[in-house]
C-alpha cells in the first residue's frame, strides 16, 4: 500500500543521489541520514573495512556519544562476529537470536553493546563484506515489520557498493598525494644540498675572517658586536645543518628498540611542560610485543617533534593521547614479517589549516613565530628510511575543545627493511 509505495520512492531518491556523490565523508552523512529518516533507531552505526589497517572501524554514527577511544569500537576480520556475516549474509535481530550474540567474542559483544546495537545489516559488495550498518531500538518498542527489513535490506546493497567506489577513490587519491609529496620532497632534498654546500664554504670564510678581526679590537663595545656577527653566522650554520639533516637523513643505527620505553622516555621529557600548561599525557598500547627493530635516537628525534608541536598548539589545558597497535600489511609475504606498529598521537589543540596541511612537510614551512620548518620535514625522511609511512589529518577550533586539533598516525614495521635511498634524499653523497 501507500507504505510500501513511500518507502519504494524513498529507495530510488537515494539511489539517484548516489550516482552524484563520491566525496566518501559526504556520501557516508547521505546514507546514514538516510537510514534515520525512514527507520528512525535511536541508534545508527556504520562500520566499514579499513584496509590499510585491516579491521571493520566506527565510520560514522548517530545517537551515541563516541568515547575518546573510539579506535576501540572495531572489529576484526578474522573474529566470530565478521565470519559469521560473511558467511550468512543476511541480517540479524540480536534479540531473536541470543545463541549468535553469545557466539560473538568478548570484545564484540562489548562493541554491540556500547552502540546500543539491536539489528546489523551486512554492506556487502561484490560478494565481500565491506561494513555493517548497526541499528538500535526503535521508539516505543515496536519490531522492525517485513516491509522494513526488506527496504533496510536494499538500501544497504545499494549504500555498500557506492561507499565502496567512494573508499577506492580516496584511496586513488591518497596514493597520487603520497607519490607527489615524495617527488616533490625529492627535488627539494636535492636543492637544499646543493644550496648547503654552495652556502658553507664562503660561511666558513667569513666566520674565520671575523674572529681574525676580533683579536685586533680592544674596544668592548666593537667585541660584542663582533660575538653578535658570530653568533648570526652559527644561526645560519645551523639553518644548513638541518637542511643536510632533510636531504641526506643520518644513517640509521638498527638495533632491537622496546618502542613501550622509548615513548615513555619521550613523556618524561615532555612532562614538566605539559605540568606546566596542564596538559594531560596519555598512552594506551595495546600490543604485548614492544620490541622491534629501529634506530632509536632517531625515533626519539620523530615523537619528541610531533609532540612538542601537539604541546605548542596549546595555550593551557588539553590532552595528548598516543595509541600503539600491531597490524599487519597488506600482502604480507609468509617468508617476511611484514606486521607494522601503528602509532596514533592525538591532541584537542588549534588544529592545523587545511589550506596548510598540504605543505606541513615541506622545509621551511612554519606557522610559528620562532620555527624554522624543519622538524617535521626531517621526520618525514627518518619514518620512510624506516620503510614507514606519517600521515598528518587536522580540524581547526578552539584549544581544548572537543572534535578539535591534530591526529598524526605514524606506521613503522616490525622488521627493518634493507638499506636504501630515501624521499628527499640527494643522490649525488
Amino acid at each position: 500500500g501507500g507504505k510500501q509505495d513511500k518507502l519504494n520512492c524513498a529507495l530510488n531518491e537515494f539511489n539517484r543521489s548516489l550516482t552524484l556523490i563520491v566525496d566518501l565523508e559526504q556520501l557516508k552523512d547521505m546514507v546514514i541520514s538516510a537510514l534515520r529518516e525512514f527507520y528512525p533507531a535511536d541508534t545508527t552505526v556504520i562500520f566499514l573495512l579499513n584496509l590499510e589497517l585491516n579491521r571493520f572501524q566506527l565510520a560514522e554514527s548517530r545517537g551515541i556519544e563516541a568515547p575518546a577511544d573510539y579506535g576501540r569500537l572495531s572489529f576484526s576480520p578474522e573474529g566470530p562476529l565478521i565470519r559469521w556475516f560473511t558467511v550468512n549474509e543476511t541480517h540479524l535481530i540480536l534479540e531473536e537470536q541470543p545463541d549468535i550474540f553469545a557466539f560473538f567474542s568478548e570484545k564484540e559483544r562489548e562493541v554491540l553493546e556500547v552502540t546500543r546495537t539491536r539489528t546489523v545489516f551486512p554492506l556487502t559488495s561484490m560478494n565481500r563484506l565491506i561494513g555493517l550498518v548497526c541499528l538500535g531500538a526503535l521508539p516505543h518498542g515496536a519490531k522492525p515489520g517485513p516491509e522494513e527489513l526488506e527496504f533496510l535490506r536494499t538500501l544497504s546493497g545499494q549504500a555498500a557498493l557506492a561507499l565502496e567506489n567512494a573508499y577506492l577513490y580516496q584511496q586513488q587519491k591518497a596514493r597520487l598525494k603520497k607519490m607527489y609529496r615524495a617527488d616533490r620532497l625529492a627535488t627539494l632534498g636535492q636543492l637544499a644540498a646543493g644550496a648547503a654546500h654552495e652556502i658553507r664554504n664562503p660561511l666558513t670564510s667569513i666566520r674565520s675572517t671575523i674572529q681574525y678581526l676580533q683579536k685586533e679590537l680592544e674596544d668592548p663595545g666593537k667585541q660584542e658586536l663582533i660575538g653578535e656577527l658570530i653568533g648570526e653566522v652559527d644561526r645560519i650554520n645551523g639553518i644548513i645543518e638541518g637542511l643536510l639533516s632533510f636531504s641526506r637523513p643520518a644513517k640509521a643505527e638498527i638495533q632491537r628498540v622496546d618502542l613501550k620505553l622509548l615513548l615513555g622516555q619521550v613523556f618524561k621529557l615532555v612532562s614538566s611542560t605539559a605540568l606546566k600548561k596542564d596538559i594531560r599525557l596519555d598512552m594506551e598500547f595495546i600490543p604485548q610485543q614492544t620490541e622491534f627493530e629501529a634506530d632509536p635516537a632517531l625515533l626519539k628525534q620523530v615523537f619528541l617533534n610531533i609532540v612538542m608541536n601537539s604541546l605548542e598548539s596549546m595555550e593551557h589545558g588539553g590532552r595528548i593521547m598516543v595509541r600503539v597497535e600491531l597490524i599487519s600489511a597488506r600482502g604480507a609475504e609468509s617468508k617476511r614479517d611484514r606486521r607494522q606498529f601503528h602509532l596514533v598521537f592525538e591532541d584537542n589543540g588549534q588544529g592545523i589549516p587545511q589550506e596548510h596541511l598540504e605543505r606541513v612537510f615541506d622545509p621551511f614551512f612554519t606557522t610559528k613565530k620562532e620555527g624554522t620548518g624543519l622538524g617535521l620535514s626531517i621526520s618525514y625522511g627518518i619514518i620512510h628510511q624506516h620503510g614507514g609511512d606519517i600521515e598528518i589529518e587536522s580540524r581547526t577550533g578552539e584549544s581544548g575543545s572537543a572534535g578539535h586539533g591534530t591526529r598524526v598516525a605514524v606506521t613503522l614495521p616490525v622488521k627493518s627493511p634493507s638499506p636504501k635511498k630515501q624521499d628527499g634524499q640527494a643522490k649525488n653523497d
